[in-house]
């Protein structure tokens, strides 16, 4: 990090880190994993089967699962608008509400 300072000033590292402490944030709130066996709602899943828990899709392996939260639209263009969902959001035209718009970019 002496060299960064150096190079870039003291306020270079500071951003980086907090760069890294917003993306592990971002990590731990989309990705959550579960040792043990592959149990949800007293139902055993196999390897390789996926389940929902609540919104977010699940994927069973030999070790237990792992679950993933659904993307939320970041941006998108001026004409359309985000429609809150039961799990997640939809990017729809304003005009025509019935037919979806591609948004720009999306998080998890």
């Amino acid at each position: 990090m002496a060299w960064m300072r150096s190079a870039f000033g003291p306020g270079m590292s500071v951003c980086l880190w907090a760069l890294c402490l917003s993306f592990s944030q971002v990590t731990q709130a989309a990705i959550y994993r579960h040792a043990g066996p592959c149990i949800y709602k007293e139902v055993p899943f196999q390897p390789g089967q996926t389940f929902y828990r609540g919104c977010d899709k699940c994927y069973c392996h030999e070790n237990g699962y792992f679950c993933l939260s659904r993307m939320k639209p970041t941006t998108w263009p001026n004409n359309c608008q985000r429609i809150p969902t039961e799990c997640g959001y939809r990017v729809v035209y304003k005009e025509f509400p019935e037919v979806v718009c591609q948004a720009y970019s999306w998080i998890w």
